[in-house]
């Protein structure tokens, strides 16, 4: 990607990496050494990371995915059995917010919780298209790849606000939560696969 005339599309930080280093973050996961995976989404337009004004000093770093990043760790991760769907739920919601002191208000459905559930439908396949994008940027750096696994419905607090493909929440309807001391987060055990 770093030879491209687009280039600028692929820079983000940490930066892309090898197979090998794919390979070892799913390896981590299943083994539970990996707590949870971001992303290093950006809103920057196509045209703002492709401006050629830039330099090393003020380079516009990130990656359009934020849309993409729960298809894909689905799709490539459960799908192909690098990792449970427990896993999954774990590195994506439940350890993320262990790590920022947000559980058990947030990562967990239970009674007291605040009622985040996403309604997942394993068996949608898409093609990434980037006017499918909702995001700001209006472009998926992922577009042209195929996904399996994609959420139908997203509930916040009890509230539905993506449902079918749209955004469906007020704007601003979301909500400053301050997080809490720091709390190591626990997979669950690995056992041998076959």
């Amino acid at each position: 990607m770093y030879q491209r005339p687009d280039v600028g599309l692929y820079l983000g930080g940490p930066p892309l990496r090898d197979k090998w280093d794919q390979d070892m973050l799913w390896e981590g996961i299943a083994k539970g050494t990996v707590h949870t995976i971001g992303t290093d989404h950006t809103g920057y337009t196509r045209a703002a990371k492709l401006d050629p004004t830039q330099t090393l000093a003020n380079k516009r770093l990130g990656l359009a995915n934020l849309q993409e990043y729960l298809p894909m760790m689905f799709s490539e991760g459960v799908l192909t059995g690098r990792i449970t769907l427990e896993q999954f739920v774990a590195v994506t919601s439940t350890n993320a917010a262990k790590l920022f002191g947000f559980y058990p208000r947030k990562g967990t459905i239970q009674v007291g919780s605040d009622a985040d559930i996403v309604i997942w439908d394993p068996t949608i396949t898409k093609l990434i298209r980037d006017e499918d994008q909702l995001s700001r940027a209006g472009y998926s750096t992922y577009a042209g790849l195929e996904v399996t696994g994609f959420p139908r419905t997203t509930i916040r607090r009890g509230e539905v606000v993506y449902d079918d493909g749209a955004v469906v929440a007020e704007s601003g309807s979301g909500k400053f939560i301050p997080g809490a001391p720091f709390r190591r987060p626990v997979l669950r055990p690995v056992t041998n696969r076959e």
